[in-house]
This record gives structure tokens, C-alpha cells and sequence, in this order.
């Protein structure tokens, strides 16, 4: 891992937006305000954010069909692993992780999987940016730099929904698109490649008819709703005075700045923005600070502590997983 290109500028980047984030607030101050708040408030934050990560195993669950039936309770403890190795590994390197342990344990198409998983972050982004204009609508963009943020993953993210739907309109020419890039493979690989392909095609096709696609959009949107009630709750304790549309605000734009490459779950993007959102509305930069900092730890840490549990107990270890890269991913000749 210490090898990485992707290590070292997920690095340098969280390094950069950790010092800018820093910059503008004296240690003494964040330290006082770290010390006014009130830290019961994240027991019920807590159960607030578990109850996002329900709903978005619902919504897998709907991308799974195609590929394997499995209840959301069946794949809770998988999505938990996503989010431990997100928050450990650099690049966002869970969502392989999440492929390959459960198409592991499971015995189902690893790419098929990731294919689920790649249409579930898409969804998530849309859904994001959607959120980010409507808050910014109600509050405004007070700081240029959020308003780049917008149209940045605005452009983003309608050009990926509108190329994902085009790519994958008809099953006959999904396949035939992944056939055309596969040519470029040594022929001893191409067999293989084409049997991965095939089972990322049916993965992505999964919101193609109306039901499906209505329910990932509603629990899409659920999940992040709920989501943002726990960053709510969790101000409560630093009583910032801000509204709902704020806290929707932020959660939008923190966890789109950590679409960068970053390290440690997006830290440092994540405080930068969670921050700018904040001291745009009016809050002292050492309260801003402060909140960002620990929201940021209620969202990491107990997923993290949560997902090396399971881990432990399906006797997979984390330097297994650290070595998990899309290669793996995609050696599944022989899985159904």
C-alpha cells in the first residue's frame, strides 16, 4: 500500500485540505470549543446513522436481484466492510473490498457485484448534487467555492447518469461496447474478460425498468435524508442555530469533495467543506471546526469498529484486504 501512487496523493490531498482547513482557527480556540459541546447527543446520531445504512442495504438489495436475491439483513455486515475500508484503505478502495469479500463468502459474480455497487454511487451522486442545489436554493451559496462545487459535480454527474443510460439502454449493446474495449486485451485473457463482461452488464442493467429504478431513487434519497438528520442531531450538542437545509447542505458538499482520491475516509476534504458550509452560515470558525471534526469521527468510527468486527468473524484479515485490488475483483472464472 505504501507503494502506491494512489496512497501518496490521497495523501498529499487530505495533508493540503487538512492544513487549509486548520489555517483560519487557533488550536486553543477549537480545543474550547471542542470542550462546550455536548457529546450524549451522539448516542441518538448514531442509531440516526445506522438507520441510513439500513435503508441503503434495501436499496442494494433491489441492485442485487439481478445478479443474486439476498435480504438487506443478509447484506448489512458486507455494506459495513465497505465502509470499514473505505475509511482505512486509500482511493475508496471499499467498494472492492465490499465486491470481493462478498462474492467470497457468498459465491456470486464478483463483477456482478461491483457493478451493483458502481450503480449505487452514481445514485448516490445525483442524489448528492440534487440535494446541494435544493439546500443552496432555501440558503443560498454564500462562498464561491461551494458554487464550484455545484457545477462542478453538477456537469459530473448528469454526464455519468446520461452516459450510463445511453451505454446500458439495450443489454445487446452493453455487451457489444465492453466486446469493443475487451479487443484490446491479449487474446489468452479475452474469454475470461468476455464472461466478466457479461455479468457487469446484467449488474448495470438493473434500474432499467421502472420499479426498480423508483425504488433505489426513493431510498436513495431516504437514506440521505436520514443522514442528514444525524449530522443535525450531532449539532444539537455544538447548538449551531442552524436550519435542516444547512445541515443538507453540508452533508452534500462534504461528501462530494471527498470524491477526490483522499486518505482516511476523506479527511481532510470532508472538514474543509463541512467547514465552509458552516462559517457561510454564520457560525464561528472555531464551532465550525469543531463540529466538522467530530461529525466527520460519528461517521467513521463506529462503521469502522463495527466493520473489522465482522471481518474478524468471517476469518478474513485486514492485510487480506489491503491487498484486494480489481484484478481479484475480476478473477472469478468458475464463480456462477
Amino acid at each position: 500500500m505504501l507503494r502506491s501512487i494512489r496512497f501518496w496523493l490521497g495523501f498529499a490531498i487530505s495533508a493540503v485540505l487538512i492544513a487549509l482547513f486548520l489555517r483560519a482557527t487557533h488550536p486553543s480556540e477549537l480545543a474550547e470549543a471542542l470542550g462546550r459541546a455536548e457529546y450524549w447527543y451522539l448516542v441518538p446520531a448514531t442509531a440516526v446513522l445506522f438507520v441510513a445504512i439500513v435503508a441503503r442495504c434495501f436499496r442494494w438489495s433491489v441492485l442485487m436481484r439481478p445478479v443474486a436475491p439476498m435480504s438487506p439483513a443478509r447484506l448489512f455486515p458486507y455494506a459495513i466492510i465497505g465502509y470499514m475500508a473505505n475509511n482505512l484503505l486509500p482511493a475508496r478502495a471499499g467498494e472492492v473490498v465490499r465486491a470481493y469479500v462478498l462474492g467470497d463468502r457468498e459465491k456470486v459474480s464478483r463483477m456482478g457485484t461491483f457493478g451493483t455497487i458502481a450503480v449505487e454511487r452514481l445514485f448516490d451522486g445525483c442524489t448528492l448534487v440534487l440535494m446541494l442545489l435544493v439546500a443552496g436554493a432555501f440558503v443560498g451559496f454564500e462562498d464561491s467555492r461551494l458554487r464550484l462545487i455545484a457545477v462542478a459535480s453538477s456537469v459530473l454527474f448528469v454526464a455519468a447518469l446520461a452516459g450510463f443510460y445511453i451505454i446500458t439502454l439495450s443489454e445487446e449493446r452493453t455487451r457489444r461496447v465492453m466486446h469493443f474495449f475487451l479487443r484490446l486485451l491479449p487474446e489468452r485473457l479475452e474469454h475470461r474478460a468476455e464472461h466478466i463482461a457479461d455479468q457487469l452488464a446484467l449488474s448495470l442493467r438493473s434500474v432499467h425498468e421502472w420499479r426498480p429504478l423508483v425504488m433505489v431513487v426513493v431510498l436513495s434519497a431516504t437514506a440521505w435524508t436520514i443522514e442528514a438528520a444525524c449530522y443535525a442531531v450531532i449539532g444539537q450538542g455544538f447548538d449551531l442555530g442552524v436550519g435542516f437545509a444547512h445541515y443538507c447542505l453540508l452533508l452534500s458538499a462534504a461528501n462530494l469533495a471527498i470524491i477526490i482520491p483522499t486518505f482516511f475516509g476523506g479527511t481532510g476534504p470532508f472538514e474543509w467543506a463541512a467547514k465552509l458550509v458552516l462559517v457561510g452560515a454564520g457560525v464561528e470558525g472555531a464551532d465550525a471546526g469543531a463540529y466538522s471534526i467530530v461529525a466527520h469521527a460519528i461517521i467513521l468510527i463506529p462503521t469502522t469498529i463495527l466493520g473489522l468486527i465482522f471481518l474478524w468473524s468471517f476469518g478474513v484479515s485486514f492485510g487480506r484486504i489491503a491487498r484486494v485490488d480489481v484484478e481479484e475483483v475480476e478473477s472469478e472464472a468458475g464463480v456462477p
